[in-house]
């Protein structure tokens, strides 16, 4: 079998035949399943696979066989034909994947790219089909990351299913519900230890206008998508039950984007579900939209979009939302990007630089919040309004290992406290919350309390805080880092 394979490509090699099409196939298709392998869960639907695979693979065929048909054409050309094809090859790859990693060709880089191509073909172009045969060898990679994501896509959702009859709910009170998430706040506690040492004025002002402070609130996942995906699910992922677990978990925009039980149920008791979101994160793949409303379009968001391209002033979009006539109860889905958390420059000399940056976006997210809170109180008063952030602000850390792989207790609550604060308005029953603690909990003991039915408390997830640990160079591990009561488990124990 290898021998035979060897046999293949030394004939392939060596032989006379010249291959256009294959050369510009292949140049095209390095790029496309790169940036594909890179880009798969934001990145996945018909759409998009059309548009990159026109723009990488038939633009470069084009540009190949032009190519090919004029060295043909012209006498003069004919001789340096081989020269072409190996200069080609090298400058689409390289012009592609300047585009698929930057999101922007380096022109300066690619001209001087350019020059030293066409000095090296002039000893090696007859080389070009090792060439192509190197660059199949290379996508090879990619190709196997983009089939297993592909595979992870199509499996059902089977972690969403609820343990009892949840999602068949009757809300005996319907009140407007308000969900805004500044994204990476942490709570009072966190913001006051050495790492962020900071007094925020939001805490007392909340508490001042009638909001219950959940002190020592935190998030199960370390990520927004993570996060945001099991609080709308009402269950744990453990990052999707994936292959290769990430981050970006798949289908996880499709969930936030209202494919969820929590949605489902809103909908069913007759609400009207809004998203009001800063940018396109959570919409970049083009997934359906459940929500009746949304304030960006998919039109509006470029194929290239890197998560934050487009960009809303959400109070009008609020304010629009609250005045319009519906007839029915309302719920808000609100997300703003502030604070955010930190860049993890891994520079010692930036953690100071850092924090500064993160406390000056806490500063501006308070005011935001406050003008916000105060909109809503004075368009609909009887409202539950509810302040909850997805993850935290992840101050004191200096990289990737930090923020996953590490026994540090004050960078694990860095990462996992979040600011939790709700306006009940006289709609929580007694004792209903007691062990609301984390984010996949929060609309569980929610429609418990709406449905005044204490049976939906009896299956409340667990309170643990997941992450991932990037030991093994070549496969992402999920462990349990913060046990159900809120200890620390400094030597993690696997997450199932």
């Amino acid at each position: 079998m290898i021998n035979k394979l060897k046999k293949t490509i030394l004939n392939f090699t060596k032989g006379d035949k010249d291959v256009p099409l294959l050369a510009g196939f292949i140049s095209g298709f390095y790029p496309f399943i790169y940036y594909y392998s890179e880009n798969f869960y934001a990145k996945n639907s018909l759409e998009h696979f059309l548009f990159f695979s026109l723009l990488f693979i038939g633009g470069a065929l084009i540009i190949f066989l032009s190519a090919n048909f004029l060295f043909n054409k012209i006498p003069a050309l004919k001789p340096y034909k081989k020269h072409m094809y190996f200069v080609l090859i090298i400058m689409l790859i390289g012009t592609g994947l300047s585009q698929a990693i930057y999101l922007t060709l380096k022109k300066k880089f690619l001209f001087i790219m350019l020059l030293a191509v066409a000095g090296i073909s002039l000893k090696l172009y007859k080389d070009y089909k090792k060439l192509i045969v190197l660059v199949i060898v290379m996508a090879t990679i990619p190709l196997g990351n983009t089939l297993i994501s592909l595979y992870d896509s199509f499996k059902p959702l089977s972690w969403q299913q609820q343990p009892d009859d949840i999602e068949t709910v009757v809300l005996k009170n319907k009140p407007n519900i308000y969900l805004i998430q500044p994204d990476g706040y942490v709570n009072q506690n966190i913001m006051g230890n050495a790492l962020y040492n900071f007094k925020s004025d939001l805490y007392p002002w909340l508490s001042n206008n009638g909001f219950k402070l959940y002190s020592d609130f935190r998030s199960n996942y370390p990520a927004t998508l993570l996060s945001n995906s099991s609080m709308f699910s009402m269950k744990h992922h453990y990052f999707g039950d994936v292959v290769f677990p990430k981050i970006e978990m798949i289908n996880s925009r499709d969930v936030i984007s209202g494919d969820s039980p929590v949605i489902s149920i809103l909908k069913n008791n007759g609400y009207k579900t809004y998203m009001v979101a800063q940018d396109e994160y959570f919409q970049m793949n083009n997934c359906e939209q459940k929500y009746d409303y949304i304030n960006i379009e998919l039109d509006e968001i470029p194929y290239f979009s890197h998560g934050s391209n487009v960009r809303k002033v959400l109070a009008g979009d609020i304010e629009k939302g609250i005045n319009e006539k519906s007839g029915t109860p309302k719920f808000f889905f609100i997300e703003k990007l502030l604070p955010h958390h930190v860049m993890l420059a891994e520079d010692d000399d930036k953690l100071d630089e850092e924090r500064e940056w993160y406390l000056k976006r806490v500063k501006e997210v308070n005011e935001w919040l406050k003008e916000t809170v105060t909109l809503i109180e004075e368009k609909d008063n009887n409202s539950i309004i509810i302040i909850l952030a997805d993850h935290g602000g992840m101050v004191g850390m200096e990289n990737y290992i930090d923020k996953y792989s590490n026994d540090n207790k004050d960078f694990m609550l860095s990462t996992f406290s979040v600011l939790s604060a709700i306006k009940w308005n006289g709609h929580l029953k007694e004792n209903y919350d007691k062990d609301l603690t984390t984010n996949v909990n929060l609309f569980r003991v929610l429609f418990s309390t709406l449905s005044e039915e204490p049976k939906y408390l009896k299956h409340l997830e667990d309170n643990g805080s997941y992450n991932l640990n990037y030991e093994n160079p070549y496969y992402n591990s999920v462990y349990k880092v913060i046990d159900d009561k809120g200890g620390m488990l400094l030597k993690p124990s696997r997450a199932k």
